[in-house]
């Protein structure tokens, strides 16, 4: 999985960052034990008492700090923070392109393989940790796609509902990216007119 998921991000055609502020954030899979034949996504849902994205859905990370060399090391750093991961048993496999937040911030997923079990705990920024099973995201059928209207043009944004979580908004656009890139899901998603835009 690591050497096809390296293969396909390695052929994306890097796009030029912005003057924005920068965050990074971590797509976990869980790749050990019980794992290896059905991997999974890790996704935490942010805390309620927070004064932006309070109670939504989300992957680790945050924003770029001084002390961070790069973006990858500012999404470990958080993941760390947020969700204990140990970052020592996490394989990069590499990068998607940014997208930009409502509150015009450039996200920069990586996708990561986590080798080793891991005892994850949320911290006081994370209402809760959880997990959806990769094949469900990369099935067709369980995406549902909202038409939304940004700047008088229809854009395609898709969510997925998962036990009681909903994943939406730029979470579900870098899932939808992910899925895509890394697995052809074929999911539909109109993610350059939303780059050229930068709302969300």
């Amino acid at each position: 999985m690591l050497d096809s998921i390296k293969q396909k991000l390695e052929k994306l055609n890097p796009i030029e960052s912005t003057s924005l502020k920068k965050a990074g954030v971590f797509i976990g899979i869980l790749y050990h034990d019980e794992y290896i034949n059905n991997p999974e996504i890790i996704f935490t849902q942010r805390s309620t008492k927070l004064s932006t994205h309070s109670g939504e859905v989300s992957f680790p990370g945050g924003k770029w700090d001084e002390q961070d060399k790069n973006l990858y090391e500012t999404a470990l750093r958080e993941s760390n923070e947020e969700i204990n991961l140990n970052t020592e048993d996490v394989v990069l496999a590499g990068s998607l392109n940014y997208l930009v937040s409502k509150h015009k911030i450039e996200v920069n997923p990586y996708v990561g393989l986590i080798t080793k079990k891991q005892n994850l705990v949320d911290n006081n920024e994370i209402e809760k940790i959880f997990t959806v099973p990769l094949e469900f995201l990369t099935d067709k059928k369980n995406a549902k796609l909202h038409k939304i209207e940004r700047k008088n043009r229809n854009v395609i944004v898709p969510s997925w509902v998962y036990n009681d979580q909903i994943i939406w908004g730029l979470t579900a656009m870098i899932t939808a990216d992910f899925v895509n890139t890394c697995f052809e899901a074929g999911i539909e998603e109109d993610l350059d007119i939303i780059r050229e835009q930068y709302d969300y």
